[in-house]
């Protein structure tokens, strides 16, 4: 069986594919990840990729598709108007794939298709060439970017005389008590973050209670890391060390940091979190599940696209605290270490996550997909 997977280029909509891809290909089947700029996300998997795009990143597709200005945090827009906006941008980015992924198709004759939820010329790819799809979602809900993505790619399906349908077969990574579309495969989330260096002194607790900071990696991308500087200072009066993972953004607009505070390179959030007792972080998908696989207590700080969504999640699930930026306060954070019922609560979600079945318990499912068809 051949099976092509493909997803926009970013860390958060790639990586949830990888553990699905890895398992097909230990299973013997093969695997061909059809990726765009930047590729480097996809070097440490050990899958072989090929360039579909036109060879710019998500921030170029967002430049071109959105209005000029916008901003990934902006608190005066609605969940609405963030969701609108982030599918526009993916269209964008997705519209450039068609071309490429057509000639991957046409030329390497996959049986099946597993598209991340934002790649929306996919299905319209196996549309055109009658491969079944399957959409692989990332996160909470992915659902309605998908029927977005059809709307605004609308015409991109007649030019090339695809009818828009939705996938054939739907992946959910989360459990039901965090929702999920439903209605399809559920499989448990298991984090992969890529590849990186765990710090030998991370690899067990430490003496103090141990807190992680991050903002993912598109937050400080666009934003920079200078509104971390409330935040930092109040971490700095906490009892605890802080671990400040923003990879290799450029810390010099924070100024003198607090004595408790560690800065770290690129570091795999899986290895990291397995050294912490709690988590601040954005509520990106990817910071959430990892954290929630590992039962990990998280304070979410939602800034834009489907952060808000996911903090309402956690915090209904009793695993996590939501808060702005501004409104962060030593005494918060406080709370998000000792607080027991959260502990309760994300290990109750851990466990959950733990009875779903594994990736590997998807090959029959694939196998039988691509029966029918044949």
């Amino acid at each position: 069986m051949r099976v092509l997977f493909t997803a926009p280029g970013a860390v958060g909509h790639v990586f949830p594919l990888v553990p699905t891809a890895l398992a097909l290909r230990a299973a013997g089947h093969e695997v061909l990840f059809a990726g765009q700029q930047p590729l480097s996300i996809l070097r440490h998997t050990g899958l072989p990729t090929v360039e579909v795009g036109d060879g710019g990143g998500l921030r170029e597709a967002f430049a071109r598709a959105l209005p000029p200005g916008t901003r990934f945090a902006d608190q005066d827009r609605t969940e609405e108007e963030t969701h609108e906006l982030s599918a526009l941008g993916f269209a964008e980015f997705g519209r450039s794939t068609v071309e490429g992924l057509l000639a991957v198709g046409r030329g390497w004759r996959p049986d099946v298709i597993v598209h991340e939820s934002f790649q929306g010329a996919a299905p319209l790819v196996a549309a055109k060439l009658g491969i079944p799809a399957v959409r692989h979602n990332y996160g909470v809900t992915s659902a309605g970017a998908a029927a977005r993505l059809r709307r605004l790619l609308a015409e991109d399906y007649r030019i090339h005389g695809a009818e828009p349908t939705e996938s054939a077969t739907v992946i959910d990574v989360v459990p039901a008590s965090l929702g999920g579309d439903g209605g399809g495969l559920r499989v448990r989330y298991v984090p992969y973050n890529g590849g990186g260096t765990v710090p030998l002194d991370l690899l067990g607790r430490g003496d103090r209670p141990r807190l992680a900071l991050t903002l993912g990696t598109v937050f400080t991308d666009w934003e920079g890391v200078a509104p971390l500087a409330h935040l930092i200072d109040q971490a700095g009066a906490l009892d605890a060390e802080v671990l400040l993972a923003v990879g290799e953004a450029d810390l010099s607009p924070l100024g003198p940091l607090p004595a408790n505070l560690r800065p770290l390179p690129w570091v795999p959030l899986s290895g990291l979190l397995q050294a912490v007792d709690a988590v601040v972080h954005h509520g990106g998908s990817g910071s959430m599940m990892t954290a929630a696989a590992l039962g990990v207590p998280q304070l979410m700080l939602p800034q834009g696209a489907d952060n808000f969504t996911n903090a309402a999640a956690g915090q209904a699930a009793g695993f996590a605290l939501s808060s702005t930026l501004a409104a962060v306060d030593t005494a918060l954070l406080d709370h998000l270490l000792t607080d027991e019922a959260l502990r309760k609560s994300a290990a109750a979600t851990r466990a959950e996550i733990d009875a779903l079945p594994s990736p590997a318990d998807l090959v029959t499912d694939f196998e039988a997909l691509v029966g029918q068809v044949h």
